[in-house]
This record gives C-alpha cells, structure tokens and sequence, in this order.
C-alpha cells in the first residue's frame, strides 16, 4: 500500500515535463483568486534556485487547491498548495492534513525530517533517486512540494521563502 502511494505521489507530482500553463503565475486561478505566486513567487524562487526554471505553470484542480510547478533541464519542483477552505472541504484539520502526506511516503526506511523554525509546522521526507518530498504547514494552508534533483540548501531556501511569503486571504 505505502509502495502503491509512494507511486502515486512521485508520478502526479514529478510529471512535469510538457505540462502546459493553464494560467499566468500573476493571474488569479479561477473563483477563489488563489495565486501561485502568493505561496511562492517566480522571483523568491529564482532567487533560490536560480532562473534556469521555467514557469510556474499553474492550474487549480479544485477551489481552494492550486498546483505550481517548474522545470529545468535535468531537475524540477513544484508544490500543491490546500487552502483553508479546501482543507475544511476534506473535512481535516491543518495539522493533519500536514501529517497524511508524510505518512503517505514514510516507511522503514524513509522517515520524516522535521524542519524546525520553518513555517508553522515543516517536514521533509528523503524519496530516493533525487527525489524529496517537502511539507509546510502555513496558517492559511499546507503546501506540499516535490523536488527532483535539487540539492538540500535550496530545498531549505525553497522552504523559507513558502514560509515567508504572505498568507493568503
């Protein structure tokens, strides 16, 4: 089962090469005006990684839940970032819906990392082969970022700047 979820997460999350940007990064995502980069602007992210990435392209699966993500030549991130609203739609609280994702992927051998000082709550989980999940619980919602092949100092960097970045309405 937790081989099953792993799968499921690493291939919706890291599928990003030839997806196509449903809206601008600037542009409110449709009915709730959920921005991308009010969780984690183009420039804090080149600020971080560097601006051999592109994107973000964005979409908005459901009110309340946006999806952001980047690419670069042999390395990506990207993040699904749950609003309040979209959180109370599941029916779940910030603290657990922080904690589903990570249990998702943990096993024996892949635990939790906390990240203290990051955010409200902050958490990584080492997926192998260059892959990592991060999770950061904000007052306004829980972001949850995969990156591939990108070094642990930007991870972190990535991390503060979700943290820093204003919440959202």
């Amino acid at each position: 089962m937790r081989r099953a979820l792993l799968r499921l997460v690493l291939l919706t999350a890291c599928v990003f090469v030839g997806v196509s940007a449903a809206t601008r990064a600037d542009q409110p995502a449709a009915d709730t005006g959920l921005r991308c980069d009010a969780v984690l602007s183009q420039a804090a992210a080149a600020a971080v990684v560097g601006d051999a990435y592109t994107g973000p392209s964005v979409d908005e699966p459901r009110p309340g839940f946006t999806r952001c993500e980047w690419q670069g030549d042999d390395s990506n991130f990207g993040f699904t970032f749950a609003n309040l609203k979209a959180i109370a739609d599941d029916e779940t609280t910030l603290a657990k819906a922080f904690d589903i994702d990570l249990q998702a992927v943990e096993s024996d051998g892949k635990k939790r990392e906390a990240l203290p000082g990051i955010a409200v709550n902050a958490a990584t989980v080492d997926l192998g082969d260059g892959a990592a999940l991060l999770e950061v619980q904000r007052p306004d919602g829980v972001v949850r970022m995969i990156l591939y092949k990108i070094d642990r100092e930007k991870m972190l960097g990535l991390a503060r700047a979700i943290a820093a970045a204003t919440p959202v309405p």
